[in-house]
């Protein structure tokens, strides 16, 4: 009987999000002019009432590399660390002041990804 009742629960919890602050999103453009449609919000919201996390942005790196066996010691470069997002990711955001949201991150929990 009990295990009965953690199934129970266990289905009707599934993919809520446990938090209160927290909605979920769908990534509608990006990178340029991001926006996004919060699930129960009737328009989307544009790239001026959007934040993201770092790390969900593309990041570019100066880089210095010292080689030893080469002529020239030193070889200096740019990494490029590309964006995890595309368009159709299902995101996890959180409501700030004045209408703006936080891009926390991928709701890999619905898309598996």
């Amino acid at each position: 009987m009990l295990n009965d009742a953690l199934n129970l629960l266990k289905e009707k919890t599934k993919g809520h999000i446990d938090a209160r602050d927290t909605e979920r999103a769908t990534l509608l453009s990006w990178p340029s002019k991001p926006e996004i449609q919060v699930e129960g919000d009737p328009e989307p919201y544009p790239a001026d009432k959007l934040v993201f996390a770092e790390y969900l942005q593309e990041r570019r790196i100066d880089a210095v590399f010292e080689v030893e066996q080469l002529e020239v010691p030193k070889l200096t470069g740019v990494l490029t660390i590309p964006s995890p997002l595309k368009v159709g990711d299902q995101l996890i955001v959180s409501r700030m002041t004045s209408q703006r949201y936080y891009v926390l991150g991928k709701d890999v929990g619905s898309s598996g990804g």
